[in-house]
């Protein structure tokens, strides 16, 4: 879904062509004030900054510009982490933000959607469970203890995928030391 522009193209265009038309008529020394500021950078840059070598003057533009291009990088390498096996049970998810969003669990044999019970059987059991059902191989493929009946299995999953986010970021972490 597209998200709404505050204005139309044809107010932006309108709004810049009123502008420039005020810029050009209206009687204000932009000229003047712009020579004037120009000089105090230039005699600013001459007493405070010439004396430093020019990669030192250099390095607070490149520098934020640096990190961006990483944050993106790490983003867009735990954004490709969109499938595992957790459980005997194939699980696919998208990223939406920080969060995983959209989590569908798969059989491993034949690929079809996954159904889940979370009922417990007759006898008394100190964990409950909740099995994983496939409609076309009619057996199950695999199963999850919940301990705690308020946890839905996709948050038992949720949790299962950012612990192996945050072991893999310390291993990653232990290698470059």
């Amino acid at each position: 879904m597209r998200k709404k522009s505050f204005l139309s193209y044809e107010a932006k265009l309108i709004i810049a062509i009123v502008a420039i038309l005020l810029l050009v008529f209206l009687p204000i020394p932009f000229y003047d004030n712009f020579i004037e500021i120009k000089s105090s950078l230039v005699l600013y840059y001459k007493e405070n900054l010439a004396q430093y070598p020019i990669w030192l003057q250099i390095l607070p533009f490149v520098l934020p510009v640096i990190l961006i291009i990483a944050i993106k990088l790490i983003r867009k390498n735990r954004s490709k982490y969109v499938e595992d096996n957790f459980y005997n049970i194939k699980w696919t998810w998208v990223w939406h933000k920080n969060n995983i969003a959209n989590l569908q669990c798969f059989c491993p044999t034949c690929g079809e959607s996954l159904y889940y019970d979370d009922t417990t059987s007759k006898f008394t059991l100190q964990v409950s469970k909740i099995d994983f059902i496939c409609d076309k191989c009619q057996k199950v493929m695999g199963s999850i203890a919940n301990e705690n009946n308020k946890l839905s299995s996709s948050q038992l999953v949720k949790k299962e995928i950012q612990r192996l986010i945050y072991r893999k970021l310390s291993e990653d972490k232990n290698l470059t030391k």
